[in-house]
């Protein structure tokens, strides 16, 4: 038998049809999804309530809302919210560094390879002047010598350090619009 004798074969039978049963038990061996219904909706029902009652007891009373102690958790809740949200992004970025071979140049001349640490810090070797920690999140005023020194563009991050000039270009882009860099020199 040849190939077209087979196709020609192949097109003339008909399968049968499988019997309903088959799909049925095929069903009943899968795990069935638990449908949570009211969950989530309750949640934010509550919440709802419970901003409603602060608000109508602050309009009550006639309170300035910045001391009420619920608009102050909240408040609290929210920025750590958001700083979580830069950390995880910071995270992304330095993995994405960590993944794209970066260089490291100071002043133009090729130096020492970046060195990775946690919380998506990374340290560079500055000949002469000693070693620079960097981040590419936003770091608070008050944490302890961290200064917004250059930024990240694309596939390259250029920042000062004590005058000298450093740029660490990756073969990747990194970013898609320009963040800034925190740089502390490390003791």
């Amino acid at each position: 038998m040849n190939e077209a004798e087979l196709d020609r074969l192949l097109d003339a039978w008909e399968a049968p049809e499988p019997p309903a049963s088959l799909r049925a038990g095929l069903r009943a061996r899968f795990p069935r999804a638990e449908r949570r219904r009211f969950a989530g909706p309750l949640r934010w029902g509550l919440a709802i309530a419970i901003l409603t009652v602060a608000l109508a007891g602050m309009a009550q009373t006639g309170a300035d809302s910045r001391d009420n102690p619920l608009v102050g958790v909240l408040t609290h809740l929210y920025s750590h919210f958001l700083r979580g949200l830069e950390l995880r992004r910071g995270a992304s970025i330095a993995n994405q560094i960590r993944q794209s071979n970066p260089r490291v140049y100071v002043d133009g001349q090729a130096a020492a390879p970046l060195e990775y640490a946690p919380a998506s810090r990374m340290d560079v070797q500055v000949p002469g002047e000693g070693v620079f920690s960097l981040v590419p999140y936003r770091m608070p005023p008050d944490s302890g010598g961290w200064i917004e020194a250059g930024r990240i563009h694309e596939n390259a991050i250029e920042f000062r350090a004590r005058g000298r000039r450093v740029r660490i270009v990756c073969d990747k882009p990194i970013v898609d619009s320009d963040l800034p860099v925190f740089v502390r020199q490390r003791p």
